[in-house]
């Protein structure tokens, strides 16, 4: 009786701290920090402010790019008064957002519901009715579609990659997009999604014409399941492995062997947010992205993985803001091009810039696919700006048709530098 008595009373104790109901980040608070010149952005480049907070009171969401872009850093209720000192201190302006968990209960909704429910084209699905979904689709577009087994996920969820193509016989250019090594960001699985849709549905779409496309939706599974499990792991990052006694998952964009580790990592396994892993590719899951760049690195001209937030189209180098590739200015050239499709669109304008110049980190998927694959264009994208990574999804049958008309100045990009057309003039010149 005494046992459950002060069972009853720690219960009691822990409501009253927090709330019966209530869930991690409900009252957290989320502060975007806004640089106004370039000072501001040294200041910013010191937090989470090490030593004096203590492990998970604040995590980083968003980091400048440069002036006028904010830092958003979501903050606990012992830490709130901290930051916002910080900010004062310096003399930056802070958009504050308080309660910022119970945002996520419309989404905590519609992922039970999804739980029960087959496959939206504008929706958050499970990975269980995207599966289903690319099953069927197989054999509806069996002319246009294949599904290639890549292997397991950590927790043993199949993966597999989908190949769109008219004439898979043919040696076309491929355009790899891979999407959701993040768990968080449930945006990039739902745009990878409507790329597939669009390419089998669409009559006579030209973005078929001469061109095979590859696409792996949910690189992260594990991951991505978990951020559906409840609202207090909606912002997990990392996958699913566990590494260290009682810690879990390894960023998964900082696991890739092109110079890793050397900068914006942490070692720590216990870091919810970049930790590179024990060794580069640790992971099944960026293995397998490795494995597909490498037997079709000869075919591979264009790799985008898709993420969120922030509105950014940024390409190597990721490791570093100290230097650019040679080819650059193509890079940057083609990222403009695609921006500028999104914006005629409707849509918002990308930042387009060197990932490192955003911020430097290593061991991103980007990196490796033009450093050590040789793919001549890759880049990161990064959807959607406003909402973090709790977009409405209400908002996607609006969004995603304005960003699928960047893919469509890609494909034509890209078939106009390594197409059939361009091949054959080539080769006349050569002759």
């Amino acid at each position: 009786m005494a046992k459950c008595l002060v069972f009853v009373i720690g219960l009691l104790g822990l409501c009253w701290q927090v709330g019966c109901g209530q869930h991690k980040y409900d009252n957290y608070t989320l502060l975007r920090i806004i640089p106004n010149h370039d000072q501001h952005l040294q200041k910013l480049s010191e937090l989470p402010l090490d030593g004096e907070i203590s492990h998970g009171e604040v995590e980083i969401l968003k980091r400048s790019y440069g002036v006028n872009d904010s830092t958003d850093v979501l903050v606990s209720p012992n830490s709130k008064k901290l930051f916002e000192q910080f900010a004062v201190k310096n003399g930056m302006p802070v958009v504050t957002k308080h309660y910022y968990g119970r945002s996520f209960e419309a989404l905590e909704r519609v992922s039970r519901r999804r739980l029960r429910e087959a496959f939206r084209v504008y929706g958050y699905n499970s990975f269980d009715a995207i599966k289903s979904y690319l099953d069927d689709l197989k054999f509806r577009k069996a002319d246009l579609v294949r599904l290639q087994p890549l292997g397991y996920s950590y927790q043993r969820r199949p993966m597999s990659l989908v190949k769109i193509s008219k004439d898979p016989s043919a040696g076309n250019p491929i355009i790899f997009i891979d999407a959701g090594i993040h768990a968080r960001e449930w945006v990039a699985p739902s745009m990878a999604m409507y790329i597939i849709h669009r390419l089998v549905t669409d009559s006579g779409a030209r973005e078929l014409d001469g061109l095979d496309w590859y696409i792996l939706p949910v690189v992260n599974p594990d991951g991505y399941e978990y951020t559906r499990s409840s609202r207090s792991q909606r912002l997990w990052r990392k996958t699913r492995s566990k590494t260290a006694r009682d810690c879990y998952g390894v960023d998964g964009n900082r696991n890739y062997g092109f110079k890793w580790g050397v900068s914006g990592v942490s070692n720590n396994p216990c870091d919810r947010e970049t930790y590179a892993g024990p060794k580069p590719f640790s992971e099944p899951e960026t293995q397998m992205v490795r494995n597909v760049m490498m037997a079709d690195r000869d075919r591979i001209k264009l790799y985008v993985s898709l993420h969120a937030y922030g509105q950014y189209l940024v390409y190597p180098w990721g490791y570093t803001g100290g230097s650019l590739p040679t080819s650059w200015r193509k890079l940057d050239s083609l990222a403009r091009k695609v921006s500028n499709a999104v914006q005629n669109a409707g849509g918002q304008p990308f930042k387009v810039l060197s990932a490192g110049q955003w911020y430097p980190a290593a061991g991103g998927s980007d990196d490796f696919a033009f450093g050590a694959a040789g793919i001549p264009y890759s880049y990161t994208m990064e959807l959607t700006d406003g909402y973090e990574f709790v977009y409405p999804e209400n908002n996607l049958a609006t969004i995603l048709p304005q960003l699928y008309e960047g893919f469509r100045t890609f494909a034509e990009e890209i078939k106009k530098e390594f197409g059939f057309a361009s091949r054959s003039s080539l080769r006349s010149i050569t002759k």
